[in-house]
């Protein structure tokens, strides 16, 4: 069956077709862009004019085709998005699937399961002695084996295969980093928080190392490392978790535990493997790498309510309270720096907190972080709960109410060639990107921290500084199911920065959206931000500015929302606005529907400069309802229920060289 869905997915999308709307909006954006005498071949961005002042490096595929058809843009996203849905218990093909966005992704699968040599040798009478035999000849442990009688047939399986997988993946990894052999001075001022610089010889350094990693390689161990995993999940899992048993195993990649009945504490050490099948423990930055040498660290734990934490402090101490949070160093539970890492937990009420990069974190990685049911809480400060740069992090939540709390960089953010992902299938959750301590004051506003969270992504601006600017990664948040509420301050919940690719996707249920600046499908300097509801009665709220589908400065924003009676708080620049040769959609398909709003609104855009290269460069603002009893402000004289028309800011011919705004209410 993997050969199979894998060769689907391999053929099916040069195939799919060009619709992406609902049959009806789609219909009605072809004639609401007719009204302008445009359509989606003309309105599009003017190459020969854009060249001039787009300028980076590490552009993704996914980026690049949504950019040069914005059009295409929901298209795109709505097949990749039910690629990573129908992705269930198989978090290997998330991973695979991550990496083809970033155009650094392998079909592992398509020609047979790339662990099925691990999976037999691990059903074999005494196999996780022969497995440790086989590492003791590598090297990779010193002294003797201890006795293993006492561990569960089980645990003694599911180690052996995951044992066995990290051996026949080291190649992968020693690959990465053969054309840039001194990583460790990278990891170890990656740990001190010294990788963004403005010093131009060490960021050439920097570039000339990024240019030689090939992180095709880590992926493609990544994805196996993370299959073995969850297939050693499967297996433990019937473990009775009032088994006591406990062995310790140290090697050069770190330490294996095997432990169960008790409630246990991990200290902040290397380790390779934990498995832990009773017991309410704690683990002091379980599953990250400590070291250049522990470059794989996995954790799995089947029963109780655990607690994973960067600092022992922290499994009582919420971060906003906590005052060594801003202090560098190790990163976190489930982290991966120059390696991989995987924490799996199958039970209970859990929790995750970490002043550090975590939470499924990644920086020249991949990790994965997966909760399988409990009402669980999520509290971080930066780069966590699915947050990348050069590599993949994937935090995958099954079922529960849970809460997630984070500063930056966070809840489904992509830097640099990372794609980072948030994904929540089950229950009424909270997403807070934390708006009352200002931390990380944006230069919007220094009242507001920069968010840059819940479906966010931003490449490096380096055109005021050294000229060498970077491209965005991807960040997406998915949540399936549930009444769910979202805030953050400035960048968040779908936003694109410097060519980045920012989604949220909610589909379904009563949810409540809150930011300030630059949210809720907002895009700034070539970036592309999608909010996308799948229905319910949804409220929406922007207090500051260029929110709710906007596009500026050669960006693209979508705002989408698909079904029930819902209500739009929204600034100037929002609701379907163009700025700055930007493209801002807004798409509402039905109900009766309440906009309160002000400025440059509801399918209109702002003036290119006289004299420049831009008044000659398509501004788009498009706003479309697609049908309901509407409420929309009364100054707002062109904004009426069933009306439709086009609002000129400076028009010229051929239409797609105007600045312009369309509004279409059915």
């Amino acid at each position: 069956m993997r050969i199979k869905l894998a060769f689907i997915t391999l053929v099916a999308l040069p195939c799919l077709s060009a619709a992406t709307f609902p049959p009806s909006l789609d219909n009605d954006l072809d004639i609401a862009l007719g009204t302008a005498g445009l359509d989606k071949l003309s309105a599009r961005f003017d190459t020969g004019i854009m060249r001039f002042y787009q300028e980076s490096e590490f552009q993704t595929p996914f980026y690049r085709s949504c950019h040069e058809n914005p059009w295409r843009t929901p298209f795109y996203a709505e097949q990749w998005k039910r690629q990573f849905k129908g992705n269930v218990a198989d978090p290997s093909e998330t991973l695979a699937t991550a990496g083809r966005m970033l155009g650094v992704g392998t079909q592992r699968s398509l020609l047979g399961n790339p662990i099925q040599s691990a999976i037999d040798a691990g059903i074999k009478a005494n196999a996780l002695r022969a497995t440790l035999e086989s590492m003791k000849k590598r090297g990779l442990l010193n002294g003797a084996i201890p006795d293993l009688g006492g561990v569960p047939g089980t645990v003694q399986e599911g180690a052996a295969v995951v044992l066995q997988v990290a051996m026949q993946s080291i190649g992968y990894r020693r690959a990465t980093f053969a054309d840039a052999p001194d990583f460790s001075k990278l990891f170890d001022r990656a740990i001190q928080d010294k990788i963004e610089t403005a010093d131009a010889e060490q960021n050439q350094s920097d570039l000339n190392f990024y240019r030689k990693v090939d992180m095709r390689y880590l992926l493609a161990a990544g994805g196996d490392l993370v299959a073995a995993t969850k297939h050693a999940q499967v297996v433990i899992q019937s473990t009775d978790p009032s088994a006591k048993y406990k062995v310790t195993i140290p090697t050069y990649w770190g330490k294996i535990v095997l432990s169960g009945g008790t409630n246990d504490t991990y200290p902040n050490e290397p380790t390779l493997l934990v498995i832990d099948t009773g017991g309410s423990d704690t683990y002091i930055n379980g599953a990250s790498n400590r070291s250049v040498l522990n470059w794989f660290s996995a954790v799995i734990d089947t029963a109780g309510n655990d607690a994973y934490v960067s600092d022992p402090a922290l499994a009582n101490t919420p971060i906003a309270s906590y005052s060594g949070r801003k202090a560098a160093g190790p990163y976190g539970p489930a982290s991966a720096l120059c390696g991989v890492s995987v924490l799996i937990d199958s039970d209970g009420k859990d929790l995750y907190r970490s002043h550090r990069p975590g939470l499924a974190s990644s920086f020249m990685g991949a990790s994965y972080l997966e909760d399988s049911t409990g009402d669980d809480t999520y509290d971080g400060y930066s780069s966590c709960q699915g947050s990348a740069r050069f590599g993949v992090a994937v935090l995958e939540d099954w079922k529960g109410n849970d809460t997630y709390r984070s500063f930056t960089y966070s809840q489904g953010f992509g830097g640099v060639l990372g794609m980072g992902m948030l994904m929540d299938r089950l229950g009424d959750d909270k997403f807070e990107a934390n708006v009352d301590m200002v931390e990380f004051p944006s230069p919007q506003s220094a009242q507001q921290n920069m968010s840059m969270s819940q479906g966010a992504a931003s490449g490096r601006r380096a055109d005021y500084l050294d000229g060498h600017s970077l491209s965005g990664g991807i960040g997406v948040l998915l949540d399936e199911d549930g009444d769910d509420a979202y805030t953050c301050a400035v960048f968040g919940q779908g936003v694109g920065y410097w060519e980045g690719c920012g989604m949220l996707w909610d589909e379904g249920g009563k949810d409540n959206y809150e930011g300030a600046w630059y949210v809720q499908g907002a895009s700034a300097h070539f970036g592309i931000g999608v909010l996308e509801d799948g229905g319910g009665d949804d409220q929406l709220t922007a207090t500051m500015s260029s929110a709710q589908g906007i596009g500026h400065d050669f960006g693209v924003g979508f705002l989408m929302n698909w079904g029930g009676n819902d209500k739009y708080k929204a600034p100037n620049l929002s609701l379907g606005a163009g700025n700055a040769n930007g493209m801002g959609i807004c798409m509402d398909s039905s109900g009766d529907d309440t906009y309160e709003t002000s400025g440059i609104t509801l399918g209109r855009s702002s003036e290119a400069p006289k004299g420049s290269l831009r008044e000659r460069a398509l501004t788009l603002g498009v706003f479309v309802d697609g049908g309901g009893n509407d409420i929309y402000p009364a100054a707002m004289t062109w904004a009426q229920n069933a009306r439709r028309l086009p609002n000129w800011t400076d028009r010229r011919t051929p239409a797609n060289e105007s600045q312009a705004g369309i509004f279409w209410d059915r």
